[in-house]
């Protein structure tokens, strides 16, 4: 398994394509059109949703992160002044939650998922504490329930298709006024198009008042957007 593991430590595009296939299967649902599996091969386990590689965990090492823009949002969130609450909206196999715990241990980390599969999938499989902070509800509804953070995390991909309110306008009035004077948004957008692309930065800017910073991650669709309230 080493072998799908490139020299910066992060999961080669091999194993992204190979993902459904390979290791051995513990989990299997399906609801409707939506199929989750856990696979592990050695002491990596990764979850995939309709096939498609969600979150890698080496369970060793749940601190480190896999995904090359994983280790691109550490690099900016190092930059940054420890925060004392996190909102992740998408929780996938918990990579994000594992790092910022370990990284962060005095902040209070939230994370909202809308699928209760892929919650039961993070407590069973991905080492979640049972009653860790983490809540079954759709974005809205975390952000209108939730308080105010110094960080809200995107990461709500399980294809490479948005959720439609991530170019709603009021979706992003509402995250402004969630997140803290000074709080920072991250945002793991996954582009088919420039387009796509171009209207998330319209809406950041119509929001915020200025322009986001965007990484294209190289050899992936993923684009790392921040920006600061």
């Amino acid at each position: 398994m080493q072998d799908f593991i490139t020299e910066p430590g992060t999961i080669s595009n091999e194993f992204v394509h190979q993902s459904h296939q390979l290791g051995h299967l513990l989990y299997w649902h399906k609801h409707g059109k939506v199929s989750i599996q856990v696979r592990q091969e050695k002491t990596l386990r990764w979850l995939l949703i309709n096939d498609t590689l969600q979150s890698v965990i080496e369970l060793n090492h749940p601190e480190r992160l896999l995904f090359p823009h994983l280790q691109i949002l550490a690099a900016l969130w190092q930059k940054c002044p420890a925060p004392g609450k996190v909102l992740e909206l998408g929780l996938g196999a918990g990579a994000i939650r594992d790092y910022l715990h370990i990284s962060y241990p005095d902040c209070q980390i939230t994370s909202i998922d809308n699928n209760p599969d892929i919650i039961h999938c993070y407590k069973r499989y991905f080492g979640g504490d049972p009653i860790s902070n983490v809540s079954c509800s759709d974005a809205y509804q975390a952000l209108e329930n939730n308080g105010h953070y110094d960080w809200i995390i995107l990461d709500l991909f399980s294809q490479l298709d948005a959720p439609r309110f991530l170019y709603e306008h009021k979706f992003y009035t509402q995250i402004r006024a969630t997140l803290n004077e000074g709080g920072r948004l991250y945002i793991n957008f996954l582009a088919e198009h420039d387009s796509q692309l171009k209207q998330l930065e319209h809406l950041l800017i119509t929001n915020f008042g200025k322009k986001p910073f965007v990484h294209k991650v190289p050899d992936y669709a993923n684009h790392i957007i921040s920006l600061t309230r």
